[in-house]
C-alpha cells in the first residue's frame, strides 16, 4: 500500500506547508516519497510508496510526464494494475516511450491516451491523482470496489485529497465538524 495525497489551496505556500500531512501517511509507503508543488496554481501532490512491482528510483511518485505541447502531467498512484502490461504494449504500438517498469507510467500514459476514460481499460484496486497541466484539472479515479481508499475534503477554496483522513486532518484549514443533516443517513446507511 502506498499513500497519496493532493489537492488545491491559496493557504499552501512552499513544500513544507504539506510536511504534516505527507507525514500521517508515512507508515504506508516506507521506501521512499515525494512531493509536487506548483506554486503558480497552488496544486501539490504528495506520495509515500511502497516499492512493489518496479523497486527503482525510476518508478518513484509523484510521477511527471510532459506531454508534446510541452505541458506536464503529474501523478500520485496507490494500487495494482494487474494488466498494465498488456496495455502497456497497447500504448508502446501507439508510439509511448517508458523509462520505467510500473504500473504507474502506464495509468499515466492511458490517461494521456484515453482521458478519464482510461480506467475502463484498468483490471486492478488502485485510487490516483492527476495533475492535468493543460486542462487545469486535478482527476480523481479509483477502482470500481473501492479496495483502495480516497477521501477528500472541499472547503471553500480548499480542495484536499488523500489515502485517509488522518492527512487531511493535518491541513490547517481543515474544520472537524459533524454535518448534521448527513448524520441521520450515516445511522441509517453506515456511510
Amino acid at each position: 500500500m502506498c499513500g497519496i495525497l493532493g489537492g488545491t489551496s491559496p493557504k499552501i505556500k512552499k513544500k513544507e506547508d504539506i510536511a504534516l500531512m505527507l507525514g500521517a501517511l508515512k507508515h504506508r509507503g516506507p521506501d521512499g516519497d515525494g512531493v509536487f508543488f506548483d506554486k503558480k496554481n497552488k496544486i501539490f501532490l504528495g506520495h509515500h510508496r511502497l516499492s512493489i512491482i518496479d523497486l527503482s528510483s525510476k518508478a518513484s511518485q509523484p510521477m511527471r510526464i510532459t506531454t508534446k505541447n510541452k505541458q506536464e502531467c503529474i501523478i500520485t498512484f496507490n494500487g495494482e494494475i494487474y494488466n498494465y502490461k498488456e496495455i502497456r504494449a497497447e500504448l508502446e504500438s501507439k508510439g509511448y516511450k517508458f523509462k520505467s517498469d510500473s504500473d504507474t507510467e502506464v495509468v499515466l500514459n492511458s490517461y494521456l491516451e484515453w482521458g478519464t476514460s482510461c480506467v475502463e481499460k484498468f483490471r486492478g484496486m488502485f485510487a490516483f491523482g492527476i495533475w492535468d497541466e493543460a486542462k487545469k484539472k486535478i482527476i480523481l479515479a479509483r477502482d470500481r470496489f473501492g479496495v483502495k481508499p480516497l477521501y477528500y475534503y472541499f472547503g471553500g477554496e480548499d480542495f484536499i485529497f488523500a489515502s485517509e483522513l488522518k492527512a487531511i486532518y493535518e491541513f490547517s484549514n481543515f474544520h472537524k465538524e459533524i454535518d448534521l443533516e448527513a448524520l441521520p443517513l450515516y445511522f441509517h446507511f453506515g456511510y
